[in-house]
């Protein structure tokens, strides 16, 4: 099985006015539940994610069009997917999640005559890697989270734990978190290689037999690279991206700005070799965590649960201070 290129994500979660503890005792007292250790504390918002993630119906997002559960497989137990670490303050595992609300045809690469459409109640799934850091003295969390080339859930699990941690008069918000080691690492002497903004096109054409629509589904991709002679420094990279700031492509009957296109990618060269990045919709630099290849379990699919918590318990280390600053 060819591995499956994978990044990681990190989102600071700011609870507003109420820390962990104070959200999980609002909620506890409203279920008429007495807790009264750190570990109670702890293994009710377990309880209550998995609750969640492992009821018949799928949790769904409107919004995202992302369904979110978690499959056991033959021999497996919930547990062991997903796991609470009350000592940590942490919550890791994996989650199955995709998109749902589209009409998608699954065929054998053997024999394309067999084939079957998957309707719009229907979700093609892929199994990530989450790693949730909520001290229960904080009104500050953490959001680990893994990402597969253009697949990611990070929206729908956002709105899961906005769902999970609200409160009365307590917001829950979400902000894209790069260490600045990473930055500085990007910064120094590197220089931009290319810009790659891509998005999808949906149109409807009919079957063989000329009867019934499908939906087809294309993708475009608009790639920018700086001549070799004129390569952009990490530093005025912004200058370039103002430059690129009003323009615009027509899919189909719409028109779209590079910013609001789906995916915006880029890589930087420094002493032969790249970095990835992504560009958020404002055209800001946000650097991409790599995960290498030997964090890839092949046979499964997914990444190594053991080697990829160390990694996340490592990074957590490092940034611990960059977060909790009190």
């Amino acid at each position: 099985m060819a591995q499956t290129e994978s990044q990681l994500e990190i989102y600071k979660i700011i609870l507003g006015r109420k820390t962990v503890r104070q959200i999980i005792r609002e909620k506890a007292e409203a279920d008429e539940i007495t807790i009264n250790t750190d570990i109670e504390y702890s293994n009710y918002l377990f309880r209550k994610l998995l609750n969640k993630l492992t009821e018949d119906a799928a949790w769904t997002s409107d919004k995202t069009k992302l369904g979110l559960s978690l499959f056991v497989n033959e021999g497996e137990d919930v547990n062991t997917i997903l796991s609470n670490h009350s000592e940590q303050n942490c919550i890791e595992g994996f989650v199955n999640g995709g998109p749902y609300d589209k009409i998608k045809t699954i065929a054998r690469t053997t024999d394309v005559s067999q084939r079957e459409q998957l309707g719009r109640d229907k979700m093609v799934t892929e199994r990530f890697y989450m790693y949730l850091h909520l001290p229960l003295g904080s009104k500050i969390g953490l959001l680990l989270i893994e990402e597969k080339g253009s697949l990611k859930i990070s929206s729908a699990v956002q709105f899961l734990l906005i769902e999970l941690l609200k409160t009365h008069r307590s917001a829950v918000k979400f902000e894209r978190f790069v260490p600045s080691s990473l930055i500085e690492e990007y910064k120094n002497g590197s220089v931009v290689d290319t810009l790659t903004f891509t998005d999808y096109m949906t149109t409807s054409v009919v079957d063989e037999e000329g009867e019934d629509p499908i939906e087809k589904q294309y993708g475009i991709s608009i790639k920018i690279t700086p001549p070799n002679e004129d390569k952009t420094d990490f530093d005025l990279v912004n200058n370039m991206l103002h430059a690129l700031r009003g323009a615009s492509m027509k899919l189909g009957l719409v028109t779209k700005r590079l910013s609001e296109f789906s995916r915006k990618n880029g890589t930087l060269k420094k002493e032969n070799k790249s970095y990835s990045f992504s560009l958020g919709n404002d055209l800001k630099i946000k650097p991409i965590i790599e995960i290498e290849d030997r964090f890839q379990d092949a046979e499964l699919g997914t990444l190594k649960r053991v080697d990829i918590k160390s990694m996340c318990d490592e990074l957590l280390g490092q940034i611990r201070h960059e977060i909790y600053t009190v």
